[in-house]
């Protein structure tokens, strides 16, 4: 344990990186030239190299960082800082870093996200690393535990390209080493597949697809009958759940073109969690909005950068 007058010099130190960081990126998102914008993340990187790879830098909180993702594990074993560069024609192209503890070696750990989607052939199947990223600026975390293993619940949005935009339900987890996995097959009852994360992708403009981790209602079948009809009642329940909008093809001729799909807001259907893995749920009310009394509990246990080519 540092000194405390040590630990306050650190602490400055942080926190004139993090001013640093700030302002390279607000400056980065509004500059129109693109080369000037990579050559801004550029320099982002740098400082994320040099601050992350800082002793104790895992308990500065960057509580700062408005325009940057900062996501941190209930357990503090992962922390994830995620962001994103548009280029000229709207494509996007995601960024990050994760600092993960290492049981073996009882320190964290700092791995660049390389951001692969463009190249990543049938990306929800696919066991991925930090290197072969399915890329996104993610806004949720949620713990969870599954055979005896910790699993973190990430929830993203990328830009795509000038067509398609995506939001994404991944899933990390960390070996004994500290080496990160993403994709699990966690998913239960979504399709026949048993996919490792779910990528929802729709029309890039004019369209906002709900994907979120709240208290919403589901109907449940009764054990009793109505007297009047005699068939079966239903329940609504409420529970904490990934609820997200359905997607619609915009016209039954364009169902297999992802591209052409838009999220239905009065469609919505839902995960949740039993036993650590998430059960697909569809049909679900989502109409939490207006009662405040139903907020979600909180979830229980809950090489330098290469540029794509």
């Amino acid at each position: 344990m540092l000194p405390w007058c040590l630990l306050a010099q650190r602490k400055a130190e942080f926190a004139v990186l993090e001013d640093s960081i700030i302002r390279i990126h607000q400056q980065m998102l509004s500059e129109p030239i693109m080369e000037n914008r990579y050559q801004m993340n550029e320099q982002l990187l740098y400082l994320f190299e040099e601050v992350l790879g800082m002793k104790n830098s895992f308990h500065y909180k960057f509580d700062s960082l408005k325009t940057i993702s900062v996501l941190t594990s209930p357990d503090k074993n992962v922390r994830l800082f995620t962001w994103y560069v548009l280029d000229d024609r709207n494509n996007c192209e995601c960024f990050g870093f994760l600092q993960a503890y290492s049981e073996q070696q009882k320190r964290y750990l700092v791995f660049p996200l390389t951001d692969r989607s463009k190249k990543i052939s049938n990306p929800s199947s696919q066991r991925l690393t930090h290197n072969s990223w399915f890329g996104a600026m993610y806004y949720k975390l949620l713990q969870t535990e599954y055979g005896g293993k910790t699993y973190y619940t990430l929830l993203g949005w990328s830009g795509g390209n000038m067509f398609s935009q995506y939001k994404v339900i991944e899933v990390l987890s960390l070996s004994n080493k500290g080496t990160p996995t993403f994709g699990a097959p966690l998913f239960k009852g979504y399709n026949k597949t048993k996919p490792m994360r779910i990528i929802f992708e729709y029309v890039r403009k004019g369209a906002k697809l709900q994907l979120d981790y709240s208290r919403e209602y589901y109907s449940k079948r009764s054990e009793k009958k109505d007297r009047k009809t005699n068939k079966y009642t239903y329940d609504t329940i409420p529970a904490d759940m990934i609820i997200f909008n359905r997607l619609i093809p915009l016209d039954e001729s364009l169902a297999k073109i992802p591209q052409y799909y838009v999220p239905e807001s009065s469609l919505n259907d839902a995960f949740m969690e039993t036993d650590g893995r998430w059960v697909f749920k569809p049909g679900v009310e989502g109409r939490n909005k207006d009662n405040k009394e139903l907020v979600p509990r909180e979830h229980k246990n809950r090489e330098y950068y290469k540029p794509v080519e």
